[in-house]
C-alpha cells in the first residue's frame, strides 16, 4: 500500500528551520522609521488644551463656596479603655522581661 506523504508536516518541518533564517536577515523587521506623535495636553476640567496658567472658570465659582472644615485632632472619649502594656517573658522565668528594656528619648 502506499502512504500519502504528510506535506504539513513536511512544510512545518521546513519553516522551523526557514523562518528564524529569514528573521535574522531583517525580512519581519518592518519598516526602519519608526514615527512619534506628540501626547495632547488637554484640561480635565474643560477639555481646552493645556497651556501654562490654564484657568478653568467652571469649577472655580463652586470650589469658592465648598465648607472649609479645619483639621484638629480627635480627642479620645473619657471612658475609652487604656491601652494595656505588651512585654515579653522568658518561660523558664517568667518574671524576667526576655528583651532589655530601651531607653526612650521625648
Amino acid at each position: 500500500m502506499h502512504a500519502p506523504v504528510p506535506w504539513m508536516a513536511l512544510a512545518a518541518i521546513a519553516a522551523m528551520f526557514v523562518l528564524p533564517w529569514l528573521d535574522s536577515r531583517g525580512l519581519f523587521d518592518g519598516p526602519r522609521e519608526i514615527r512619534h506623535r506628540p501626547r495632547r495636553h488637554v484640561c480635565g476640567d474643560c477639555a481646552q488644551p493645556w497651556t501654562p496658567g490654564h484657568l478653568c472658570t467652571g469649577w472655580q465659582a463652586a470650589a469658592g463656596r465648598e465648607p472649609v472644615v479645619p483639621l484638629t485632632p480627635v480627642e479620645p472619649p473619657a471612658s475609652a479603655p487604656l491601652p494595656i502594656p505588651a512585654q515579653l517573658t522568658q518561660v523558664d522565668r517568667p518574671g524576667r522581661p526576655a528583651l532589655p528594656q530601651r531607653e526612650r528619648h521625648p
